[in-house]
């Protein structure tokens, strides 16, 4: 194994841990209302691929890239799985206001579903949600 030999079999069908899509900008957004809009083809992408594989999650992690490289990652796991594409946009675009105002650029953003279940199982929250 030091010199990079391994015989063990490659078992690629393990089942996905989450599905995400992002990208990079040409230039650098300073502005919510862009970055916002940009979040929304990125949601879409990864709906509709969990949509091909019937599945849904309830955690949503958004991933930001600053002009200077610097990354940071915010998630946030609903009480129950996500059910359509605008709810995930929703709590991504959530996520990208409290980051605003910045002071640097962005450079990256990405969108990424995770903790899944099955579309059809039920999930009761154990504590009622307080507003």
């Amino acid at each position: 194994m030091a010199r990079g030999i391994d015989d063990r079999l490659i078992q690629p069908n393990r089942p996905r841990k989450s599905v995400g899509a992002e990208d990079t900008f040409a230039t650098d957004i300073f502005d919510l209302g862009a970055a916002r809009a940009e979040l929304v083809p990125l949601a879409e992408k990864v709906w509709t691929n969990c949509e091909v594989r019937e599945i849904s999650g309830r955690t949503v992690t958004l991933k930001v890239k600053f002009a200077d490289f610097q990354q940071i990652t915010r998630s946030r796991s609903l009480p129950h799985l996500v059910m359509d594409a605008d709810e995930m946009i929703a709590v991504s675009q959530s996520m990208l206001a409290d980051l605003f105002p910045i002071e640097k650029g962005i450079r990256l953003l990405g969108v990424t579903l995770s903790s899944f279940g099955a579309r059809d199982s039920v999930v009761i929250p154990d504590q009622l949600a307080l507003f």
